[in-house]
């Protein structure tokens, strides 16, 4: 169960099945308070090893679980039975509809469960220098040409959409460029990681449109704060789950405090985001078909 399921379990869904959630957060008012927000942005750095939206369905279905894993894992894995009667959760699973999984509660066994993998890191503001690397080695799936500029302090960086119908390297094939990704050369490596999820944030959550519907969708006209926050939010979850410490933390920090309730954000946006910035640190993705030149 860990992120590089979430771009393809997140591909199940309908633009349906999104509104429907969009309903669940606008309408019923699930998340709008900023208390509750914070507890679920809490909850979902808590589980790195599992996809940013299948922590929200934990959290949903059992806010207080501590670990998860299915029946054969229990066993296999720690020594441990489901106890009798104990209700299972569902989550989001590729190539089947869903997955059962219990938690740790909902189990017994003799050996202590490890204390490690209930604080599964600390933020510590370092950052393995693979995850950063892969991540942009990934970029160009998306039409995203990468480049470092030599900027003020000040300034961590900015994606636009390209002018005209460039192409760049990728591996063995060439990719058109859809979008250029600036980022300060004179940062550190955990600031450039910071600021390209930063960025991928508005990309992927539409707000510079879209190449394709069924990549992303078209967000452009919604409201400056609410991009923002969106931004925001996904690095956030992003470098909060890889453990290390960024400037969202800050903004989020100061907006939930002196906010009652949130603005009108996509949360479903938000979590497909960061899981698919996630999915790009962990191993190389194929390109999409649609930027092969």
């Amino acid at each position: 169960m860990t992120a590089l399921t979430t771009e393809l379990f997140m591909s199940l869904f309908t633009d349906k099945e999104v509104k429907a959630l969009d309903e669940l957060f606008h309408e019923v008012g699930v998340y709008r308070h900023s208390k509750d927000l914070k507890e679920l942005f809490d909850f979902i750095k808590k589980f790195p090893k599992i996809a940013p939206f299948n922590a929200f369905l934990l959290h949903i279905q059992k806010p207080g679980s501590q670990y998860v894993a299915s029946a054969s894992e229990w066993r296999e894995q720690f020594n441990r039975t489901i106890k009798p009667g104990a209700r299972p959760l569902v989550i989001l699973w590729p190539f089947a509809p869903v997955r059962f999984v219990f938690e740790l509660e909902d189990t017994d066994g003799k050996d202590p469960f490890p204390e490690a993998l209930l604080k599964p890191f600390q933020t510590n503001g370092t950052l393995a220098k693979p995850a950063l690397d892969r991540l942009i080695r990934n970029l160009p799936r998306d039409g995203v040409s990468y480049h470092e500029a030599d900027h003020g302090t000040g300034s961590a960086g900015f994606i636009e959409v390209a002018k005209g119908h460039g192409t760049q390297d990728a591996g063995k094939k060439k990719a058109k460029v859809l979008y250029h990704l600036v980022v300060n050369q004179n940062h550190s490596k955990e600031e450039k990681f910071a600021t390209i999820a930063h960025e991928l944030g508005h990309l992927y959550c539409g707000h510079l449109g879209t190449p394709n519907e069924n990549w992303w969708p078209d967000r452009r006209k919604e409201h400056i704060n609410i991009r923002e926050f969106e931004a925001e939010s996904v690095a956030w979850l992003v470098c909060e789950r890889a453990g290390i410490k960024n400037p969202s933390a800050e903004y989020l920090s100061g907006y939930l405090n002196e906010n009652a309730q949130i603005p009108r954000v996509s949360l479903e946006n938000v979590l497909k985001a960061a899981g698919m910035i996630e999915a790009m640190t962990l191993r190389s993705l194929s390109l999409r078909k649609e930027v092969v030149v």
